[in-house]
């Protein structure tokens, strides 16, 4: 136990969303503090993640880090503004010199400044993260007119409804060129729509839909993909890794599920999926990092994240922190709707949605972004109005 106190300057109005993580920002399995009782701290050095809303941004996850267990007071809004505000000016110091558009972030920044000496921490902290935002999304869209554009690059919708992803195909025109199916291993009603992605020239995708024991996800997972096989390019083959423990066993369960895969269909590309998220308290890295370090025979990682799991610049951190694991990545996004979900909203989705495109397109190992194929429609269709 310990005697740190969390207090706000009131922008708090659910301390059950508050999220322990370590100092990389994976979030820690365990309960949010309790008013009632003693804090109890997880390992040195931690961080806090907490939805703060805020104006010209919306209410997503906002983290800070490098506390310890000698940090004795912390007063949430300041020590998130401090994070963003620090790591905009790092990207002003480092870009704006190497023709990066940074003059919107420097006034951000400028304001934000000007908040924090008079102590108005939420104005503060909502200019520190659009300042970060604007910074890091700038920096991508340099980054890639440098490498002028990508010449390969897998746009993906998924879906796990057979008549929804017909219809889909039907409309589904470049530069949208991947299809991911969720597949139920006692359903074969597959075949048709693969065929169609085939003949649209839509390269397939596809994962086991995770509604099969753990005892019998070997035999279920060899069944399906005897049943598409040579036709299905890039297999998911393991659901959920974030749910396994780091540990030998559960590795070499891993690692058997990809021999399996591989030795159904040769030509497969084989993809470990999983979530990194404050809302859910999971974090797919320390499991994706044991499987490399093990050598478990995958070749992609299939990362998903939520769009309130954290800002646009966390995104950008966070793929180049799984990209240091050395696999390309299949990034997988939901998307923020129009009206916001549960306490979650984000002011722009739009925006928010070319941003989050921008920023992974500019790291080269991001080979594939998968969209929910309802959430892409909605998106032309507002683009057509």
């Amino acid at each position: 136990m310990s005697a740190l106190e969390i207090s706000t300057a009131g922008a708090v109005e659910d301390w059950s969303l508050l999220r322990w993580t370590n100092a990389e920002g994976d979030a820690l399995a365990m309960d949010s503090p309790d008013a009632s009782e003693p804090v109890r701290l997880p390992p040195s050095p931690f961080g806090i993640a907490y939805p703060v809303a805020l104006q010209g941004v919306g209410c997503v996850y906002l983290w800070a880090n490098s506390f310890t267990s000698r940090t004795s007071a912390i007063l949430l809004e300041r020590e998130l503004a401090q994070r963003y505000l620090k790591e905009a000016s790092t990207l002003v110091r480092q870009y704006a010199r190497r023709g990066a558009q940074m003059e919107q972030t420097q006034q951000l920044l400028q304001s934000a400044q000007t908040c924090a000496s008079n102590q108005q921490w939420v104005e503060c902290l909502a200019c520190s993260v659009q300042a970060a935002e604007v910074g890091a999304t700038n920096v991508a869209r340099t980054r890639l007119e440098r490498m002028r554009g990508r010449t390969a690059f897998l746009w993906g919708v998924y879906c796990e409804q057979p008549a929804v992803v017909q219809t889909a195909l039907e409309r589904l025109a470049p530069p949208a060129n991947l299809s991911h199916l969720i597949l139920d291993h006692t359903d074969s009603g597959w075949g048709t729509v693969i065929q169609q992605a085939q003949s649209a020239r839509i390269a397939v995708a596809a994962s086991l839909k995770n509604n099969c024991s753990p005892a019998s996800q070997i035999d279920a997972l060899r069944d399906v993909i005897s049943r598409v096989r040579g036709q299905v390019r890039y297999w998911t083959v393991v659901m959920h890794a974030e749910r396994c423990p780091v540990s030998e066993i559960a590795t070499a369960k891993l690692s058997e599920l990809c021999e399996a895969a591989r030795a159904i269909d040769f030509g497969v590309v084989r993809l470990m999926h999983g979530a990194h998220s404050f809302y859910n308290r999971q974090s797919v890295y320390a499991v994706l990092e044991c499987c490399v370090d093990a050598g478990v025979p995958f070749e992609a990682i299939h990362l998903e994240w939520r769009w309130y799991d954290g800002t646009l610049y966390d995104l950008d951190l966070l793929l180049e922190r799984y990209g240091e694991l050395g696999k390309p990545i299949h990034l997988e996004l939901s998307l923020p709707p129009e009206s916001g979900y549960g306490v979650f909203s984000r002011v722009n989705p739009l925006l928010w949605l070319e941003s989050a495109c921008l920023i992974a397109l500019s790291k080269p190992y991001v080979v594939a972004l998968r969209l929910p194929l309802k959430m892409f429609f909605s998106v032309i269709r507002r683009n057509e109005e």
